[in-house]
């Protein structure tokens, strides 16, 4: 995938907010791992979970340890934060 410049030469932002929470709001289940939602969107796993992190910081999702090193990324339906 082709990444987009800016004027100054810097890399643009094409992941965004907004394109990771439409993948939790199309799920069938809104619980997701960073890989799952890196393959949804075409972007590498290290992109996405900095992106869920934002979301997790920002209260617009929840994270659950499942496993030793296994985490899930939660949306709630009622939009509480």
């Amino acid at each position: 995938m082709e990444r987009e410049r800016d004027e100054g030469g810097r890399y643009t932002e094409q992941l965004t907010l907004e394109s990771v929470l439409e993948v939790f709001e199309l799920a069938e289940v809104p619980v997701l791992t960073a890989t799952e939602v890196a393959e949804e969107l075409g972007y590498s796993r290290p992109a996405a979970y900095h992106k869920l992190e934002e979301l997790v910081e920002s209260g617009e999702l929840h994270k659950k340890t499942v496993g030793a090193r296994a985490v899930v990324y939660i949306r709630l339906n009622d939009g509480t934060k």
